[in-house]
């Protein structure tokens, strides 16, 4: 968890959005803050308290169950339980530009815009520990996280569970990696640049930590990808297409 983050000790799930710089999430007020760093959070702030209604009253039933407010360094947001999914969604999508780094304990979610990969999730409208979601497609969720964490592609990996459920990570049309379930198995695709062949293996899914680490790695742009994604391909029919 961020030093910088300031979290209200409630039974409901917070969000806590702070500058994603060491030195300045450390600041004790606003005021301590460069200009343009204030500037975004009171945006962000706006921007949720706009996008978002909150319940004034008991009984009440909003978005969010208290407006939005910074407290030292930090935008402290309180989705309700219903829409928790949509709420963490929009928050990251509106951090991201900002490069602000969003908290949220109770998700075990620190998304660090110095460590953003782009992830489409099909099927599945939430996921532990991710809470993607986006019900504009009734009955065929797919959500876009702005960006994500190492233990969270793990989650999201592991959250493939019913043929044809798919993750993607992809830089562009000719660069990414992908992941399908099928068979009880998982099929890993990899695209890795123009007149490069696409590279295919079946993973077993009790094997599936290792194919998330391959992608990671993948993704963080380091040599180590292809042997981890042998390695979790290893005596599971190994087959380059």
């Amino acid at each position: 968890m961020n030093a910088g983050c300031r979290i209200i000790v409630t039974m409901s799930l917070v969000i806590v959005v702070t500058p994603a710089d060491a030195a300045l999430s450390g600041a004790a007020h606003l005021d301590d803050l460069p200009e343009h760093v204030r500037d975004d959070l009171e945006a962000l702030r706006d921007e949720v308290r706009e996008r978002f209604p909150a319940a004034d009253a008991v009984g009440e039933t909003g978005a969010l169950t208290r407006r939005p407010e910074i407290e030292g360094v930090g935008v402290v947001i309180h989705p309700g339980v219903i829409t928790r999914p949509l709420v963490v969604n929009a928050v990251m999508r509106l951090a991201a530009p900002r490069q602000l780094l969003v908290a949220c304990p109770e998700l075990g979610l620190v998304a660090d815009p110095r460590e953003r990969i782009d992830v489409d999730v099909h099927r599945r409208p939430t996921t532990a520990g991710a809470d993607i979601g986006d019900h504009e497609v009734r009955g065929r969720p797919h959500g876009t996280l702005p960006w994500i964490t190492h233990e969270l592609l793990r989650q999201l990996v592991h959250r493939l569970e019913v043929d044809g459920d798919r993750l993607e990570l992809e830089v562009d049309d000719d660069r990414w990696f992908r992941y399908e379930r099928a068979g009880g198995e998982l099929l890993v695709q990899v695209a890795d640049g123009p007149g490069v062949p696409v590279l295919e293996r079946t993973v077993a899914a009790d094997r599936a930590d290792r194919a998330a680490e391959s992608g990671w790695e993948w993704a963080r742009g380091t040599g180590g990808w292809a042997e981890a994604l042998e390695g979790a391909a290893e005596g599971d029919g190994a087959s380059a297409a």
